[in-house]
């Protein structure tokens, strides 16, 4: 019976290391980069209802700085 029960965790366990592989596309080791070309312009920023800290920007204001966009949600 002991035999029985050890052999019956084995095999519980062996599946649920298996099942638990999950889907390879998730996985972000196995994810392949996209290749951006360079030199195109940003779009300007639009349907903005409202800044927060700082007045209204737009691209030509900004060109030649290093900008930081934080999307914010409020729900």
């Amino acid at each position: 019976m002991i035999r029985f029960l050890a052999g019956l965790c084995i095999f519980g366990l062996a599946a649920a290391s298996l099942s638990a592989g999950g889907d390879d596309a998730k996985d972000p080791k196995n994810w392949t980069p996209v290749r951006i070309r360079g030199g195109q312009e940003a779009p300007e920023f639009e349907d903005i209802a409202q800044w927060l800290n700082s007045p209204t920007l737009t691209m030509k204001a900004l060109k030649g700085k290093v900008v930081v966009i934080h999307f914010m949600a409020f729900g």
